[in-house]
């Protein structure tokens, strides 16, 4: 699912069924988004130590060189992603 699928479906309306009205969003979709945030959920869990096998979430910073980074973990991860996603919208 890209991003502009995911916004097309943010930006919908949605209704309670028990005011007449019914969800817009797809059993498909619905599957697709629950997916997204259980890898997103299993990621920044992941243990902050060397055990394998592993997958690592680095934030790169320009310092010239290329041991600038640090692994990110829980609320660090949240931060940067939140932070990156904003510049991209400014």
């Amino acid at each position: 699912m890209t991003r502009d699928e995911i916004e097309a479906i943010a930006q919908r309306p949605t209704y309670c069924k028990t005011d007449g009205e019914a969800v817009t969003l797809s059993r498909a979709e619905r599957d697709a988004l629950v997916a997204m945030a259980q890898r997103y959920a299993w990621l920044r869990v992941q243990p902050n130590d060397t055990s394998t096998p592993r997958i690592d979430v680095v934030h790169w910073v320009d310092e010239g060189d290329i041991t600038g980074g640090s692994g990110l973990r829980l609320e660090e991860l949240d931060a940067a992603i939140d932070a990156a996603m904003a510049k991209e919208q400014a």
